[in-house]
């Protein structure tokens, strides 16, 4: 795989055609072994001309995942420096605990077009129709005590969050890990960790940003409160661009995990959602609380003010 991203890097040199023979002089291959790379690429959904006596010229690019794509625009030094690509999986969590089991590097991604059986928070569906939007899992080995990994929700949702105001949206976060776009989701997270007694193992960052979603392309049950990158601003995007910008912001606050330790993350999405004050609902288990938020505490507990006491909510549905 590291070839075809190297004879794509040529193809993309130049705007006129580029020989075979200055691509195999290059590479060290010989001119049939370009040629046959250029067979997989087009299989793979790459427009690539070929005129006689003056090469190979790249036309059109497909918007895929693969991991030569994305790290065009990797900045990050440790996130996505592998990345698992697959077309079609049962879910990229359940893939990526896997590989964190057989002691995958730190930092390792799976990314995929579509999930059979995509899953979000208290174990609901999340909808993963093919190549339309990003869902990405990557595995992080943080050197925390179990009682202090509860932080790590908020890493995805920042890094989402950043991603967003990249493109010029104003989302807003919603605790624990949703993030919204004029009131309406358009990314879920879901962590999955292993722990013994005294540290963790691993960490699973699973995220599902829908990026080029169409209303029409979603269910009834969730078309009036989802949204997409495109139905906001009437744009379609790269969806690799938008997985490794996500991959650099995620490295920036996974960064500022390790340096400045848990509490400065969860002061950092309190200050971004602005969640001081506002007047929220909370299901719990079918136990409903209702009361003004004081904050986040420092484990990442939701502080919730009902009339003088105040519940430490570790997990539930919000609304405001």
């Amino acid at each position: 795989m590291n070839r075809i991203g190297e004879i794509l890097g040529f193809l993309r040199e130049k705007d006129e055609h580029i020989s075979g023979d200055y691509i195999s002089s290059r590479l060290g291959l010989t001119r049939t072994a370009v040629w046959k790379y250029v067979k997989q690429l087009r299989q793979m959904g790459y427009a690539i001309d070929t005129l006689k006596g003056k090469g190979y010229s790249l036309r059109t690019v497909p918007d895929r995942l693969y991991p030569w794509e994305v790290k065009r625009y990797l900045r990050a030094e440790l996130l996505g420096r592998t990345i698992r690509y697959q077309e079609s999986i049962d879910s990229t969590n359940a893939l990526a605990f896997q590989l964190a089991l057989g002691d995958a590097a730190e930092g390792t991604c799976v990314v995929a077009e579509t999930q059979k059986a995509g899953k979000g928070r208290l174990q609901r569906k999340w909808f993963s129709p093919y190549g339309k939007n990003l869902y990405l899992s990557v595995i992080l080995r943080p050197s925390l005590h179990p009682s202090s990994v509860y932080p790590i929700t908020f890493l995805s949702s920042l890094a989402v969050y950043d991603t967003l105001h990249q493109f010029g949206l104003k989302p807003t976060l919603k605790w624990p890990n949703d993030v919204l776009v004029n009131g309406k989701k358009i990314c879920g997270t879901l962590l999955e960790l292993s722990t013994e007694a005294d540290l963790v193992r691993f960490v699973i960052v699973g995220i599902g940003l829908n990026v080029n979603m169409r209303k029409g392309e979603m269910p009834d049950e969730i078309r009036s409160k989802a949204t997409s990158l495109l139905l906001e601003t009437k744009i379609v995007y790269e969806r690799a661009r938008v997985c490794g910008m996500l991959l650099n912001n995620l490295e920036t606050y996974f960064d500022l995990l390790r340096n400045h330790g848990p509490v400065k993350l969860v002061r950092t999405w309190e200050e971004k959602a602005q969640i001081k004050g506002k007047s929220l609902e909370v299901t719990q288990q079918g136990a409903v609380f209702k009361g003004v938020a004081e904050g986040i505490g420092d484990e990442g507990a939701l502080l919730l003010n009902d009339h003088g006491k105040v519940h430490k909510i570790i997990a539930g549905d919000v609304s405001f």
